[in-house]
C-alpha cells in the first residue's frame, strides 16, 4: 500500500469514528431527555393522588426533616401550605359525636400543653387493625396507661390518646375496638425540649394522616393551619 493510499484509509477511519461519536451523542442526548420527560410525568400523577386538600399538602416535606445531629439546620425547611388560611372549618354541630379528653388533660393548663386531634372529617370510626397498624409503622408503643407514645434515644417525645372514651388503646388489639381518633399532644411541664419534640410530633403526624386518611384538627375543632403551626413554633422559641 502506497502512502498516498494510507493517508486515504485514515481520512476514512478517522470520518467514521467522528461520525459515530456523533450519533452517540445524540442518541444520549435523546434518552436523557425522555427520562426527564417521564420522570415529570410521573411526578405529575403522583401529585394527583393526594387527595387530602388541607393538611397533607401542609406536611408532605415534614418527611424529610429532624436527623438527631441536624435538628437545628432542618427546623425551618418545614413547609405548609398558604392557601390552607384561606379554608376553615366551622366549629361542631350538636349533632356530632362527643370527643373525649381525658382527665390527664382536662386538668392541663393550656398554655402547658400541645394537642392536635387526627380524625376523619365526618367523625368516620377508625377500627383498631386501622389504628394498630398506624401505630406500629409509625413506631408508638403502648405505656403503662394505655397510651400511645413515641420515644427518641429513650426520652419521651410525644403521646397519643384515644378520642373515644375510656381514652385508651388496651384493646386496640381487640376486634371489636373502635375510635374516633389520635389526640396527639405534648405536656410542656415534662418536655426537656419543647421544639424539637414539637417537629418530632409533627413528622409522626404527617405519616399517620397518610397511613389512616384523616385531617389535623385543633382541640376546637377547627382545621390546624400554617398560622396554628407558626405560632406555636414561635411560643417554644
Amino acid at each position: 500500500m502506497d502512502a498516498s493510499t494510507f493517508r486515504w484509509v485514515l481520512i476514512i477511519i478517522a470520518v467514521a469514528l467522528a461520525l459515530a461519536i456523533y450519533l452517540f451523542g445524540l442518541h444520549q442526548a435523546r434518552l436523557r431527555r425522555r427520562d426527564t420527560i417521564e420522570t415529570f410525568t410521573r411526578d405529575e400523577v403522583d401529585s394527583a393522588f393526594v387527595e387530602d386538600e388541607q393538611l397533607r399538602a401542609e406536611l408532605d416535606n415534614l418527611d424529610k426533616i429532624l436527623k438527631d445531629d441536624e435538628v437545628e439546620e432542618n427546623l425551618d425547611e418545614i413547609q405548609i401550605n398558604l392557601a390552607v388560611e384561606e379554608v376553615q372549618q366551622a366549629p361542631l354541630e350538636v349533632s356530632n359525636p362527643e370527643i373525649f379528653v381525658p382527665t390527664l388533660l382536662t386538668s392541663k393548663d393550656e398554655e402547658q400543653l400541645i394537642s392536635h386531634h387526627l380524625r376523619h372529617s365526618d367523625f368516620r370510626l377508625i377500627v383498631g387493625e386501622e389504628a394498630e397498624s398506624a401505630a406500629h409503622h409509625a413506631g408508638l408503643e403502648l405505656n403503662a396507661d394505655g397510651l400511645l407514645e413515641f420515644l427518641e434515644e429513650g426520652e419521651l417525645v410525644f403521646q397519643i390518646a384515644s378520642l373515644s372514651e375510656p381514652g385508651n388503646f388496651f384493646d386496640i388489639d381487640d376486634a371489636n375496638f373502635v375510635t374516633l381518633g389520635f389526640n396527639c399532644f405534648i405536656d410542656l411541664d415534662s418536655c426537656t425540649n419543647p421544639r424539637q419534640a414539637y417537629e418530632s410530633m409533627l413528622k409522626k403526624i404527617d405519616e399517620l394522616v397518610r397511613m389512616l386518611n384523616v385531617k389535623v384538627y385543633k382541640p376546637s375543632n377547627e382545621l390546624l393551619t400554617i398560622t396554628d403551626v407558626t405560632e406555636i413554633r414561635e411560643k417554644l422559641d
